[in-house]
């Protein structure tokens, strides 16, 4: 196909241009056609125009690049066999001899691989060899040789893989625990934090127990990079060693897990942030009950809890909550600040009763209705429920506790 399309374009070409200028437009097609299957993902295809331009131009870096390509596609008999075909022809050819341990490790030749990896790598010295080497000695097991291969490809180009290779191998197979942690260290020290090495680090810290160290590290990993999953393991260490300011700092900026924010403002009692948190998960979610939580965390989080303005604004949001879910807790806790507030008190009492209907030995929304009817004058139906709420409960609630020694003065006062 490529012959019979090469043959084609040399006989458009050299109707209207020189020999020299129909090679230059069959190199740049060719070329055009060899990176568009690479952008389509079709390494074999690639790899076809790239030997092809490298028979038309004998310029070595399509050869190079064709078998890349045949590296791409794993296409292992087809990489081996043209490489050692090239070899014959350029047996000096480091590039070549590189494609060729790559091959020998893809078939599974690890001893003749590693061979072939040192004496290029004592040769050249180079980065790239001794990562060659290093990789044929750890398929064969040996974690020494793989550091000390690995340890020379570091000390040329400072690779945040290579450092954390080296690393995880001490970690992992040569219990140097200790050493591992201090070398991830060390090269942070020098050449700075990313998520590679950082989430490392934190993955061997928290491996040894050692809880403070990995929570700092997840969380200066997460503000370099802003990597979520820095931050949420961060997040898995604060909850763990109950650190709440710092997992509370760290939901903050990252933003992974409003949910659980919510439940720590809920909990440290910060309702204004709480509030305005519950709103947004509304506005993102569409769920009602944050619609409902909002209402209550404004009011609770008032400066004022008797201004009109707030009132009404809680009240508001409350109802239209239960316009949409029929929670007793969300009834219960309308029915009563309108009561409280004298804000129809009536149409108060209408909530609580639907709270009760759902929940109808709740002590709290039996007491809600007891202050709507003490709120109307009905003393005695009020005290009658407040004793039952008393026999429930006793009045260790100081809220209740003021209820019925209010209820308990209107029955005085109706005698």
């Amino acid at each position: 196909m490529i012959k019979i399309f090469l043959a084609l374009l040399m006989g458009l070409g050299t109707i209207h241009a020189t020999p020299a200028l129909n090679k230059r437009v069959i190199e740049d097609t060719f070329a055009l056609f060899a990176l568009d299957a690479q952008r389509r993902q079709k390494p074999h295809q690639a790899a076809d125009f790239f030997i092809e331009l490298y028979k038309q131009t004998s310029n070595k870096e399509y050869l190079y690049q064709s078998l890349r390509m045949l590296e791409q596609a794993n296409d292992t008999k087809m990489l081996s066999a043209m490489t050692l075909e090239s070899l014959k022809k350029f047996p000096e050819d480091e590039t070549l001899q590189r494609f060729e341990i790559i091959a020998l490790l893809k078939e599974g030749s690890f001893s003749e691989a590693s061979k072939k990896g040192q004496t290029l790598s004592d040769k050249t010295k180079k980065a790239p060899d001794y990562l060659l080497y290093a990789e044929a000695r750890l398929k064969l097991s040996d974690y020494e040789g793989t550091i000390s291969a690995l340890k020379k490809a570091y000390d040329l180009t400072y690779d945040e893989r290579s450092a954390e290779r080296i690393a995880l191998i001490q970690y992992a197979h040569l219990n140097q625990k200790k050493e591992a942690i201090e070398f991830l260290k060390t090269h942070i020290g020098t050449q700075g934090n990313s998520k590679l090495i950082g989430k490392r680090l934190g993955s061997f810290y928290a491996d040894r127990g050692e809880f403070a160290d990995a929570g700092e590290i997840y969380a200066q990993t997460y503000e370099l990079t802003e990597d979520a999953d820095a931050a949420n393991e961060a997040v898995k260490i604060y909850l763990y060693t109950q650190e709440y300011p710092k997992l509370v700092s760290i939901l903050e900026k990252s933003g992974i897990n409003d949910p659980l924010l919510l439940e720590m403002y809920i909990r440290e009692k910060e309702f204004t942030k709480a509030s305005t948190l519950a709103q947004k998960l509304y506005l993102d979610k569409d769920n009602p009950v944050y619609l409902a939580q909002s209402a209550i965390f404004a009011y609770e989080g008032a400066t004022n809890k008797d201004d009109p303005v707030v009132v009404t604004k809680v009240i508001d949001g409350l109802k239209r909550a239960t316009t949409m879910i029929d929670d007793p807790l969300y009834l219960n806790y309308l029915g009563y600040l309108m009561i409280d507030h004298d804000l129809n008190v009536t149409e108060g009492m209408d909530y609580v009763r639907r709270a009760l209907e759902k929940q109808p030995d709740s002590p709290f929304y039996i007491d809600s209705l007891a202050w709507g009817n003490y709120k109307l004058g009905e003393c005695a139906e009020a005290l009658r429920l407040m004793k039952q709420v008393e026999s429930m409960i006793g009045t260790d609630e100081a809220e209740v506790k003021a209820h019925l020694e209010a209820i308990e003065k209107c029955k005085t006062k109706e005698k």
